[in-house]
């Protein structure tokens, strides 16, 4: 593919490599009766991460229809647009920032609203790597249109400021947003990190967990090794386990971008060291970050801190 752009790691050299696929890159198509999809990442596979990648460009006065995935579960994150999402009689708005989760049979039906076509990056999830092969939309048989009384498999939505808030210490200036506290599945999480101006993520990696990465507001830069590249919203970053990077903001604005890791392993390390950010409260001042912090992501939630080694 022309367009990907491959950013080789310090770790795993040879064996692993983070790549970024810029907004609007990707195999175009076209399904009919539901929407302009791209594929951004057909059938991953590591050791214990299985997922695809499309986008979906729902234009102007568009609908997908009622449909259902019968091979595995998705989230959907939105970069661009407004519209709306129903579900077994409900209905709930989604604008940029937005993440829905969609379970593995649960019938949604996605509305674009407003003046600008809705545009979502959905990763395709499954627990099984047996049944990567059946993910959408590379075998049709996986999506179906869904019956008007079909109502099976949960439907989570939630804007883009939504979640458990945590306040994070320099250099990372901003706060994370966990997504969908209340649900636990065992083979992924959900978060989005807000950088202030001129913040940045030191270099770190994860020793498990595949980084899922989509810029939604704003833009930075992503580093990985001596390799730097702009990270803008509908940017698709994919990081493997080892593959150590950091974040630097540097447009002068605040940058969001979102995150699935798979297997999940930071929500806990993220609640540990960083401040509960509640509605009202002023931003503190005193949230610690210092070598016995840092020896605690490394030791307890297989964070790899080159800087420690």
């Amino acid at each position: 593919m022309e367009d990907l752009k491959m950013l080789r790691g310090p770790l795993h050299e040879g064996q692993r490599e983070a790549f970024l696929l810029p907004a609007g890159t990707g195999q175009a198509e076209l399904i009919a009766g539901f929407a302009d999809i791209r594929t951004r990442i057909a059938n991953y596979a590591d050791e214990e991460a299985t997922f695809s990648v499309i986008d979906i460009d729902v234009p102007v006065g568009g609908t997908i229809p009622r449909h259902a995935s019968a091979t595995g579960d998705r989230v959907l994150i939105c970069y661009a647009g407004t519209g709306k999402v129903r579900w077994a009689n409900r209905e709930t708005g989604i604008a940029q920032g937005a993440v829905v989760f969609c379970q593995r049979g649960a019938v949604v039906e996605i509305v674009q609203t407003g003046s600008d076509p809705l545009r979502l990056t959905m990763v395709s999830l499954t627990a099984d790597a047996a049944e990567r092969d059946a993910l959408f939309p590379l075998d049709r048989q996986g999506l179906s249109q869904a019956a008007q009384t079909a109502q099976d498999g949960m439907v989570l939505v939630e804007a883009e400021e939504e979640g458990e808030q945590y306040w994070q210490a320099a250099p990372s200036l901003g706060y994370i947003t966990l997504k969908f506290s209340t649900l636990d599945p065992y083979y992924f999480s959900a978060s989005s990190q807000t950088l202030d101006a001129d913040a940045a993520v030191r270099e770190h990696g994860h020793q498990r967990s595949t980084e899922i990465v989509v810029c939604t507001r704003g833009r930075g830069l992503c580093i990985v090794g001596d390799v730097e590249r702009d990270f803008a919203e509908g940017d698709l970053l994919i990081l493997p386990p080892g593959i150590t990077h950091r974040f630097v903001n540097n447009s002068g604005k605040p940058w969001t971008y979102t995150g699935i890791f798979t297997p999940p392993s930071v929500e806990s390390a993220l609640r540990e060291t960083g401040m509960r950010k509640l509605p009202g409260a002023e931003r503190p001042t005193d949230i610690p970050r210092n070598p016995t912090t840092e020896r605690l992501l490394v030791d307890k939630y297989g964070f790899i801190i080159p800087s420690l080694q």
